[in-house]
């Protein structure tokens, strides 16, 4: 019996071998294969999307340091802007400053001549009015002898003449 028992287990022992084999062979035509194709596929899918991750990275920090920099320009030139405005705008109150300042001086200089010509005028009348006031007293002096009752009627004549002038 012990042979038996020998063949026995040694027959069990093949027909587990062969369907070990057998079941390892179905196993790897129709889910090895597959799967592991699948796998594969996946594996490419996640490197290359890995990699396209990384380029949308690269490719981000590359247009955050781009935007930096013209965030940085645009303030710089903004400030040159506004620096050169606060120029020009000095440059055009100073420009309206002086030319009021000019104005100002002929509009007092020509002030001045006005008033020096009407003095020039009044101080001309007034010699031309005390001149014809005296060659009147000279005529009515040189008309006749004056005595003092003359004079007085004179005087109160030219300041009656004069006064009702005014």
């Amino acid at each position: 019996m012990e042979g038996l028992v020998i063949s026995d287990v040694l027959k069990d022992l093949i027909t587990n071998i062969i369907n070990i084999v057998l079941l390892f062979l179905i196993v790897r035509i129709l889910a090895y294969k597959p799967v592991k194709k699948f796998l594969d596929a996946r594996k490419e899918r996640i490197a290359k999307e890995f990699s396209e991750a990384a380029d949308l990275k690269k490719e981000a920090e590359e247009k955050k340091e781009e935007y930096t920099r013209l965030e940085e320009e645009s303030r710089a030139k903004s400030s040159e802007l506004l620096s050169e405005a606060e120029r020009n705008a000095k440059k055009a109150a100073d420009e309206i400053i002086e030319a009021a300042k000019e104005n100002a001086a002929q509009i007092n200089a020509k002030a001045r001549e006005n008033a020096k010509k009407e003095y020039d005028a009044q101080l001309t009348s007034a010699k031309d009015d005390i001149t014809e006031i005296a060659f009147d007293i000279s005529r009515q002096v040189l008309a006749r002898e004056v005595t003092d009752e003359d004079n007085k009627r004179i005087a109160d004549a030219f300041f009656e003449k004069y006064n009702t002038a005014e």
